[in-house]
């Protein structure tokens, strides 16, 4: 395991050379729009224009202004693994595509995830919700959210754990297509 610093954060990189795990500590809440903000203007400067969105409490608003920003071609499906094989399509047809979806969800698309996309080795930016931590109220999202970053690490899909800071993003997901690999953002509750 080592340290490495993308714009004055710090992360382990363990394993594999390109997974990150976020180490700051952090711990502050910033308002919906904010973050919402930050996150499209992080797209669009990165140049994802094809999103793959599944509803979620939490990221509501943030949907909303994703599917409102004219310059981000959004497609709403009904599971998440839908939007796994929406966002393949979307990259061979010379998008750069992302998806927006619940931790659970993710969950629920590991199969398509290494079957098609690391198979294939299609770059597509997952960014997560993740749930069954901080605060959570539902108590069946817990096991899956406390496993997640293992399971994640155990198919070997670099991952980061966003708790407050956006700005590690641009790295990380030139990581992604650099390496022609799925990643995987998880949008820690606190941000939202």
């Amino acid at each position: 395991m080592r340290v490495m610093e993308i714009n004055n954060v710090v992360y382990m990189v363990a394993k594999e050379e390109h997974q990150y795990k976020l180490t700051d500590t952090q711990n502050l809440p910033i308002a919906h729009h904010v973050v919402g903000t930050q996150i499209i203007s992080f797209l669009k400067d990165n140049g994802f224009d094809f999103g793959v969105t599944f509803p979620s409490g939490k990221l509501n608003n943030l949907l909303e202004m994703i599917e409102d920003d004219e310059e981000i071609f959004t497609v709403p499906v009904t599971r998440e693994e839908e939007g796994v094989g929406v966002c393949a399509g979307a990259y061979l047809a010379g998008k750069k595509p992302f998806m927006l979806i619940q931790s659970s969800g993710l969950g629920n698309s590991f199969n398509a995830i290494a079957s098609l996309l690391k198979t294939y080795r299609i770059p597509v930016l997952i960014l997560a919700e993740h749930r069954g931590i901080y605060n959570e109220t539902i108590s069946a999202q817990v096991p899956l959210g406390e496993a997640l970053p293992g399971m994640l690490d155990a198919m070997n899909i670099p991952f980061i754990m966003v708790r407050s800071q956006l700005d590690s993003l641009e790295e990380f997901s030139a990581d992604n297509f650099r390496n022609g690999e799925p990643h995987v953002v998880l949008l820690s509750p606190e941000l939202f």
